[in-house]
């Protein structure tokens, strides 16, 4: 082979690598920044009520109607940012915050005891992903991963 053929092929094969590279590398950076939103504006305040709110000892039926809504709130704001098994028990939350709204409202269709018992029972399995997601969002940004607590739920009737 000449020079100029063999010049030619590493100039390709250069520049065929080179591109290869910046396209591995532009989606890397494109999954950690949607992993970093989803992180900032859902999943680190999402814990942070959570914790705050002592919501690993107490049942969510029992905290006031804005604490409720606070998490209400979030999660609908943030639902696109939410991982699919968190997203898919959303509209289950949301139809027992609703019948919990009623049944507060004293509503007679809705029993307060069992109405708050299945809203805390779909309060805990949410949870339960959301904490799921949250650990694998952390490792895979390569955060800490902090011992997060127990959801309330251990100790509710399933």
């Amino acid at each position: 082979m000449s020079p100029e053929i063999i010049a030619t092929i590493i100039t390709n094969l250069g520049a065929f690598v080179l591109v290869y590279l910046s396209a591995v590398k532009e989606r890397y950076v494109s999954k950690n920044a949607i992993r970093r939103e989803q992180l900032d504006k859902f999943y680190i305040p999402f814990y942070k009520i959570y914790c705050r709110g002592f919501l690993s000892q107490m049942k969510l039926s029992e905290m006031s109607i804005e604490s409720r809504s606070m998490i209400l709130d979030l999660m609908s704001d943030n639902l696109h940012l939410m991982e699919p098994l968190s997203q898919s028990l959303y509209s289950e939350y949301y139809a027992a915050y609703l019948d919990m709204l009623e049944a507060t409202d004293g509503n007679p269709m809705f029993p307060l005891d069992s109405t708050s018992q299945k809203f805390d029972d779909v309060f805990h399995k949410l949870t339960s992903a959301i904490f799921m997601e949250y650990r694998s969002l952390l490792r895979k940004a390569k955060l800490p991963v902090p011992i997060l607590p127990k959801p309330s739920g251990d100790d509710l009737q399933s």
